[in-house]
């Protein structure tokens, strides 16, 4: 009990002061310059009780749009919805947009060394610049696609991590209707039989554009935690301030994916 107290503790200091300790000053990469990684193929199976499997959902902070790329150090894999394949987890993460780098890569390796896992698979969904109705209508096709492929290779996902919000942040959308197309998101895993815990994070920072309906949007984050849908709160990402973002002020840099990184861990259970 003491060690799960102490991680949750520390990931979440780690959270609140990580990107202050790495030089935020990094200079912009340009990745499409740059060949992508090579990825090493690896089995999906067999799954142990110690073997997590998150599915990472959302918009563009959720996806590979991080300004430093990152290739797991631990037993953390790719799973590609495309092909429905296990890869070793490198930046840019198969199964989602952008080709910088994702959160996800580096929460897989803290849940291994704080002992929580023996291995973490990573399941990609998100899609950047999308708002929440995109993603329940045109780009549902992300969900039930990853839905076939996971179910396909025998694949149970134990934790859901949502971040998104900051394109409806600029748009009218208000508490409840956020809400509402939370909760009708979350039931399409519900439907496939995917109870695994569904963690929302409440985001909405995005400095180059102007932000005007954050209350109504933030506010929805909050109401939509639902006990009968198992919407748990996530992490509140809008803490991670401009030393932790990128110039636009929206997406991360280094340490400001590991900020984020390490403020997920600190939910997972």
């Amino acid at each position: 009990m003491r060690r799960k107290v102490a991680f949750l503790l520390g990931g979440v200091l780690i959270g609140t002061i990580g990107y202050k300790l790495v030089t935020p000053a990094t200079p912009h990469t340009d990745f499409s310059a740059i060949e992508p990684p090579a990825r090493n193929e690896r089995p999906c199976g067999p799954i142990s009780g110690r073997t997590a499997i998150i599915v990472v959902h959302g918009q563009s902070n959720a996806a590979n749009f991080g300004s430093a790329r990152h290739s797991a150090r631990e037993a953390v894999d790719n799973f590609d919805p495309a092909t429905g394949k296990c890869f070793a987890a490198v930046d840019p993460l198969l199964g989602t947009d952008g080709i910088g780098g994702s959160f996800a890569t580096r929460l897989g390796d803290i849940l291994i060394q704080a002992g929580r896992y023996d291995r973490v698979i990573l399941v990609p969904l998100a899609k950047g610049g999308a708002s929440l109705s995109f993603l329940n209508n045109e780009g549902a096709v992300l969900i039930t696609n990853g839905i076939s492929k996971l179910k396909a290779a025998g694949l149970t996902p134990t934790h859901i991590l949502f971040q998104q919000g900051e394109t409806d942040a600029v748009s009218t959308t208000t508490a409840e209707e956020y809400a509402s197309l939370l909760h009708q998101l979350a039931k399409r895993f519900r439907a496939a039989g995917f109870d695994a815990p569904f963690y929302l994070s409440r985001s909405t920072k995005c400095n180059y554009v102007g932000l005007n309906n954050t209350a109504a949007v933030r506010a929805g984050q909050l109401s939509a935690v639902n006990e009968a849908l198992n919407i748990r709160p996530g992490p509140d990402t809008d803490t991670i301030g401009n030393e932790g973002r990128s110039p636009d002020g929206c997406h991360m840099n280094e340490a400001g994916t590991l900020a984020n990184a390490a403020l997920w861990a600190a939910f997972i259970r």
